[in-house]
């Protein structure tokens, strides 16, 4: 067990919203010659097992609505890579935007979680913010995405 203390309830419900909501419209498709396109190029580190799939989630920068999945802006669910696991999302506009993410391990569409509510799978968000009370502020995982590539590093957490 790691020395992040978490209320396992809360994270729970947090990341459970990330595998049960509702597909959002479909980002831009990532152009790399295109200099008008903000893309987020997500790199993700620290996935234990070829199993299953990562599902990377994007927010917009709406504290009251984040890990929301009804306001998501685009999600992306992909076979793992190891030793990392790549995404692209891009947006018309650059702006701050915010990361979650989560190994499917069975390729569920769900989170995992032990008996006593603690993550079975893998987890993680922009920043790479320690979690001590459940899941991270906005203002801990925002980014700021201008146009062209934002690379956001993510190592995947495990309890």
């Amino acid at each position: 067990m790691s020395c992040h203390r978490f209320r396992p309830a809360v994270l729970l419900a947090v990341l459970a919203s990330l595998g049960h909501a509702a597909l959002a419209a479909a980002p831009l498709r990532c152009t790399p010659s295109d200099p008008h396109q903000v893309r987020l190029q997500i790199s993700v580190t620290g996935v234990r097992s070829t199993a299953g799939r990562v599902t990377i989630t994007i927010y917009p920068d709406d504290a009251a609505h984040f890990l929301d999945g009804k306001f998501k802006l685009a999600r992306q669910s992909l076979p793992v890579g190891l030793p990392v696991t790549r995404a692209c999302f891009a947006f018309a506009k650059p702006g701050y935007y915010a990361v979650a993410l989560f190994h499917d391990r069975d390729d569920s569409g769900h989170f995992k979680t032990t008996a006593l509510g603690i993550p079975a799978e893998g987890f993680g968000f922009s920043n790479n913010p320690t979690l001590y009370f459940g899941p991270p502020a906005l203002s801990r995982v925002r980014v700021k995405a201008r146009f062209g590539d934002n690379p956001i590093a993510i190592r995947m957490k495990h309890y």
